[in-house]
């Protein structure tokens, strides 16, 4: 468990980090882009001011600026209104003959805005009285590749910083996380604890209540203390499964025949279809086998059954089906009628303790543990439990998936044929060697 929180409260940090970061980054990057375009645009103003020449009279600008203008590689345009370009003045750029810069400016016109990017050019096309146009195409290739070089540099420096702080976070998170996984623990502790100490005193009542009724015969008041401590001892023994599955890797224990332990579980089931009139049909694959605790693995079956049971319409149908997936897969599936049901609820069934409205009011309502503990031995043993209702509430039906493993005894037949072929191909090769 600890384990697990450092992990998921690291990947938390580092993902608030990339986050907080990346909208900085984006941020910054906009804001220099747009400063490099408004940059452009103040120098196209001055070439079209002084006739596509550089100012004359550099004595109002600072060195700096004087040497901008003698690096600004830029053409200038005028087009006639017929679109055709009449003059084309490309002293200042030595890149572009008159048939490519005859070429850019029609790209120039084409675009529905009057100033933007034609590639590496930021152009303005300013109408004049005469209906001609002028057009102004300014390289900004450099200042381009310089903002993406420092906005590089910059990333790299943000994502090592990123990798940086998250180290430095997972060493700490120890520290962080022991008092909770403490606290955890504890409290999971005093549930087996109270679990274990539950069992005694509730065998005692039980078999006191089996004296009772063999002194006075039966009574309904000693049939009711034998349910009450039933449901006890059921919900005690929900709790110490639900509290050592939420923690603890059950695939190590064995190899678990899935499908004996469902078709095991609905059978004993019969009597409540008798009772209580639901039936109860049951599709199992055979031979479905998972790595795991027996014992968790039929808790987990029994109550998903039982559930279905106490949640069902008056003589519902129950449906339970056991199927083995060609992606090593096992998905069990319990089904039953209903009305009522909120689909939007089904994702908090699973939660500990958690009981719907309708739930609250039913006569045959639990505590709340029952899928909570479904749900902690799936994942115990590398699946997952999920709810699935009807849009019209009329259904329901609860899903596990879990990793399944090949059939053992079909490994060992297999094991038995390859020993026999080998076999008998060595003693083939022994007979010719002897006949040699």
């Amino acid at each position: 468990m600890e384990r697990r929180l450092r992990i998921q409260l690291t990947l938390f940090v580092a993902a608030a980090l990339v986050v907080l970061l990346g909208v900085m980054f984006v941020g910054t990057y906009m804001v220099r882009r747009a400063q490099v375009d408004v940059d452009a645009d103040k120098a196209i103003d001055q070439i079209i001011e002084n006739d596509g020449e550089t100012p004359k009279d550099m004595s109002g600008y600072s060195s700096s600026k004087i040497e901008g203008f003698y690096e600004m590689r830029y053409l200038m345009a005028t087009v006639n209104a017929d679109g055709t370009v009449e003059d084309a003045n490309l002293d200042h750029v030595a890149t572009v003959d008159s048939s490519e810069a005859a070429t850019l400016v029609k790209r120039a016109l084409a675009r529905s805005q009057d100033c933007g990017y034609v590639g590496k050019f930021r152009y303005r096309v300013q109408s004049e009285a005469d209906g001609t146009k002028t057009v102004v195409l300014l390289d900004r290739d450099r200042q381009i590749a310089a903002l993406n070089d420092s906005v590089t540099d910059e990333m790299m420096v943000y994502a090592g910083g990123v990798v940086v702080v998250t180290v430095i976070f997972m060493l700490v998170s120890k520290r962080i996380v022991r008092p909770i996984v403490s606290a955890h623990e504890s409290q999971r502790q005093f549930v087996i604890d109270a679990g274990h100490d539950l069992r005694t005193p509730l065998s005692i009542i039980s078999a006191d209540a089996d004296v009772l009724a063999m002194d006075v015969g039966e009574n309904e008041w000693i049939d009711d203390i034998k349910d009450q401590v039933g449901v006890m001892s059921g919900l005690t023994e929900s709790l110490i499964v639900l509290s050592r599955a939420a923690t603890e890797d059950e695939r190590t224990i064995g190899m678990v025949n899935l499908s004996d332990v469902v078709e095991r579980e609905a059978k004993g089931f019969k009597s409540r279809v008798l009772t209580e009139g639901h039936p109860l049909s049951c599709d199992v694959e055979p031979n479905v086998y998972v790595r795991g605790n027996e014992q968790y693995l039929q808790r987990m079956v029994g109550a998903l059954i039982d559930n279905a049971f106490k949640y069902s319409v008056a003589g519902g149908k129950i449906e339970v089906r056991l199927e083995g997936h060609h992606l090593h897969q096992a998905e069990l599936t319990v089904s039953n009628e209903t009305e009522g049901v909120d689909p939007k609820e089904v994702g908090l069934w699973f939660g500990r303790f958690y009981q719907s409205d309708r739930a609250r009011t039913h006569e045959a309502g639990g505590f709340g543990i029952g899928l909570s503990m479904v749900a902690a031995v799936a994942r115990a043993h590398g699946g997952k439990a999920r709810a699935e209702a009807k849009p019209d509430g009329s259904g329901v039906t609860m899903t596990v998936t879990l990793p399944t493993r090949r059939d053992p005894q079909a490994r060992s037949r297999a094991n038995a044929i390859s020993g026999f072929v080998k076999g008998g191909f060595r003693r083939g090769r022994r007979r010719e060697g002897d006949a040699k």
